[in-house]
């Protein structure tokens, strides 16, 4: 028994040190991670938390946020504030929304991943052209079905046009169901159907389970909770990025260089041009544009080909150039893969696949200067 009250004290006692190690190297910033836990900062103020608190997945189109809560969003490369309006939103409120206001589609690129609100491509468009955007982006495995979802949810707020950040990336594989069956059926997030005949019905996993948060039920609850409430946290996530040799983008450092932009199969890439044309539908007469967005391997892969545009032959980029050939009102197409700078360093965060700052104010100011040169949205932004 005295053994056994020995080992248990020693393993407090080494636990307690460790905290207290933790802490002091956390203080001189020399871990990869260096993040009080929310404890200390926020105390039990419950809209103030982690990231994972403030993702839902509960609404038709699935990944969502929780309104009108301020969350923090930190890996090793980054660490920011993630607030959310009053529908669920990474934007000001849109109680008051003009109706000279566009709207923004897309996944976790148009939500601003990583980055401040101030460093989100969207918030540079503002700036740069002078009009309210309202931000409907959201990361989480978002697809083109969710963004015709949860288009048809909001289009009755007020707005003049909308741009559609298309992400070849993940958009062909976000929505189909044949994918995601060996990954997840639990996720409540809708797919393209075929039941019917058609794609547009969201099909929806018999074991799909709504939730509030995007918790872990089974390790991540305590994972979690260490990060919440202890400072050791930030050495155990340090040795763990470290042990599996990701403190570079992984997207970067992998052999393989599979691009969408080259490699989606024939039904991926008519889903995804019937979801753009059911919005353009529903968007009337207002201006479209769709922008395309090259991510790491996209860049990398179009290097090694023999023919780098060949995928510009492909179904779904002939398809999203046929609508700019659209009578009721004016579409454009802009590919930023045709302005990829030669110098592409610091464009990506370096643990992550998406956007440091310098890529978001690339793409912005491409966008607001191809928005300006082709004359679009014209009655509200001024040349």
């Amino acid at each position: 028994m005295n053994l056994v009250k020995s080992l248990v004290a020693m393993l407090l006692i080494t636990l307690v040190i460790f905290e207290l190690s933790s802490f002091a190297v956390t203080k001189m910033e020399l871990f990869l991670f260096n993040e009080t836990p929310s404890v200390y900062r926020f105390g039990s103020n419950t809209n103030y938390r982690d990231i994972v608190y403030g993702r839902t997945e509960r609404d038709p189109w699935g990944a969502w946020h929780a309104p009108n809560g301020t969350y923090t969003h930190t890996m090793f490369c980054f660490n920011v504030e993630m607030t959310f309006n009053e529908v669920g939103a990474r934007d000001s409120s849109f109680s008051d929304l003009s109706e000279n206001s566009l709207f923004l589609l897309g996944d976790s690129f148009a939500e601003g991943f990583g980055v401040s609100y101030e460093d989100t491509s969207q918030y540079i468009i503002e700036r740069e052209l002078g009009v309210e955007i309202a931000n409907f982006g959201v990361a989480g495995d978002f697809g083109p079905l969710q963004e015709l979802l949860i288009y048809r949810e909001f289009h009755y707020l007020q707005h003049n046009g909308l741009i559609i950040y298309v992400l070849p990336a993940n958009d062909f594989t976000d929505n189909d169901a044949n994918f995601w069956a060996g990954i997840s059926r639990q996720r409540y997030r809708p797919y393209f159907g075929n039941d019917d005949g058609n794609p547009l019905v969201p099909y929806y996993f018999t074991e799909a389970k709504k939730r509030d948060n995007f918790l872990d039920p089974t390790g991540g609850v305590i994972k979690q909770f260490i990060k919440d409430y202890f400072w050791s946290a930030n050495a155990l996530r340090t040795a763990l990025v470290m042990l599996r040799g990701n403190t570079r983008n992984a997207s970067i450092d992998e052999d393989s260089i599979e691009s969408f932009f080259y490699d989606a199969n024939a039904q991926q890439q008519i889903n995804l041009l019937l979801a753009y044309e059911e919005i353009l539908d529903l968007a009337g007469e207002r201006d479209v544009l769709f922008v395309i967005i090259p991510g790491i391997r996209d860049i990398r892969r179009r290097k090694a080909e023999n023919l780098p545009d060949s995928y510009k032959q492909q179904t779904w980029y002939q398809g999203l150039q046929t609508f700019e050939s659209r009578q009721q009102h004016k579409v454009s197409l802009l590919n930023l893969m045709d302005h990829v700078p030669v110098d592409t360093s610091g464009m990506f965060h370096v643990c992550d696949g998406h956007w440091s700052p310098r890529g978001n104010n690339w793409a912005a100011t491409t966008i607001a200067e191809h928005i300006r040169r082709n004359n679009l949205f014209p009655t509200i932004v001024s040349q």
